[in-house]
């Protein structure tokens, strides 16, 4: 599902092989981790203080990309995407996210922040999933890399 023309936008080898595994080594264990991409949209006036802490998080086989894209770039960068993660709570718990609504517009399945009427949008597991802690968004990728590698299969 590697798409040359986002390739392109970040920069990227379109040759990559955006499904590789790898193996950490551990007290004797071995695990298997997806390399995973994160591209964060938008324009922020604190955009560089989190450039700096995402940098000083020194991540293996993670990477991020921030980056603010034009009216037709966007939907293409959504469409080529496996998942979109959605950060936005509400203050007063009634405003609904519309980047949810773009994903969705582009048949991207949403992991999003649970709060009071998010479930209005996002469907468990119809049409995308929900955490509550940094924790469960880790577990609801791992569910769903592996879940998507199974549907690849068939």
């Amino acid at each position: 599902m590697y798409d040359r023309r986002v390739a392109a936008l970040l920069d990227e080898n379109d040759s990559a092989d955006e499904w590789v595994l790898w193996k950490e080594i551990s007290g004797g264990k071995q695990y298997l981790y997806p390399r995973l991409l994160f591209i964060i949209t938008g324009k922020s006036p604190e955009k560089e203080k989190y450039e700096e802490k995402i940098k000083r998080l020194n991540l293996k086989c993670v990477a991020f990309r921030t980056m603010w894209l034009s009216a037709e770039e966007y939907p293409l960068l959504l469409g080529s995407a496996d998942l979109g993660v959605c950060l936005h709570t509400s203050f007063s718990g009634l405003d609904l996210p519309m980047k949810v609504v773009d994903m969705f517009g582009c048949g991207l399945p949403v992991c999003a922040v649970s709060y009071s009427c998010i479930d209005e949008l996002v469907k468990v597991e119809k049409n995308g999933l929900l955490f509550s802690s940094s924790s469960e968004l880790a577990d609801e990728f791992l569910v769903f890399y592996f879940t998507y590698q199974h549907w690849k299969m068939l």
